[in-house]
């Protein structure tokens, strides 16, 4: 295989995934909804759903390497439903939940435990072995799986990006939500780590379809020490990102209470004036 051949082979051109993104990119630079910083996080948000099936990492997560199949799951499950959901104009998502049929929706994303469980219970679902196998052999099992993640994305962090305030965790709260939720990726990420058990045998024996295998494997990438990598990226980067929130959520949460105290009237100011 020349290395123009090899190079090509490790991008997917022709994803289904531009049938999503090329309308989605079209509509975002024709009306431009919201600010100019709406728009540029919903191009990231595009952007990255076409790294995630076009580029090598998708290539080489569909039944080649586990550790590139767990950076496309972390990108569908956390960083494009971030960038989505900052993305959101205030009042053009609040007018969609004042259509008919959407009131069931509002109520469920109202509730931060449900976000709190589709958000981790997607990741620990889906690496169930038969059922990882199954997503991985069965492009129709794929595509509900990928479906799912950026759903339960978008649930799991409403309650703290939601566009509309009042779907917000107050932040003690909010901290409180994402640090259970680092744990419940560390723990994860120690089981993918250090299990025996192989996490998704549709990697174990991966068809040499790009004819790197061989050279890997004499480097000492061996399918085992791709699984340990995918559970370490399952264990870091998420945690990383949780903390980046928290921080942010603080800032919020500091910025509130300053303002808060700017609009307080000073004791002085409320006692009564001197007559002369």
């Amino acid at each position: 295989m020349t290395s123009f051949v090899f190079h090509e082979s490790l991008w997917h051109w022709s994803s289904l995934v531009w049938l999503v993104v090329l309308p989605a990119l079209l509509a975002t630079l024709w009306w431009r909804p919201g600010t100019a910083l709406r728009t540029g996080f919903r191009l990231i948000a595009l952007s990255i759903l076409l790294l995630a099936f076009v580029s090598p990492i998708g290539v080489l997560a569909n039944g080649y390497l586990f550790s590139a199949h767990m950076v496309q799951h972390l990108l569908l499950l956390l960083v494009i439903p971030l960038f989505l959901l900052l993305s959101l104009p205030q009042e053009a998502t609040a007018a969609v939940f004042q259509r008919p049929g959407m009131k069931t929706i509002e109520h469920l994303l109202a509730i931060p435990m449900l976000g709190w469980c589709c958000g981790l219970g997607a990741m620990w679902f889906w690496h169930v072995p038969s059922l990882c196998s199954a997503a991985t052999e069965n492009s129709l099992v794929g595509l509900i799986r990928n479906i799912s993640f950026l759903v339960a994305g978008i649930a799991f962090w409403w309650p703290i990006y939601s566009p509309l305030q009042r779907y917000r965790l107050d932040p003690l709260m909010g901290i409180v939500y994402l640090f259970s939720a680092c744990l419940g990726c560390t723990l994860l990420g120690i089981y993918i780590t250090f299990t025996p058990v192989t996490v998704c045998p549709a990697f174990a024996n991966p068809a040499d379809r790009v004819g790197i295998l061989t050279a890997l494997y004499k480097a000492g990438f061996t399918p085992s020490i791709d699984q340990q990598l995918g559970g370490l990226l399952m264990w870091v980067p998420p945690c990383s990102l949780y903390i980046l929130v928290i921080i942010s959520v603080m800032c919020r949460w500091y910025t509130h209470a300053e303002t808060s105290s700017d609009h307080q009237p000073s004791p002085t100011s409320e006692l009564p004036k001197a007559t002369a």
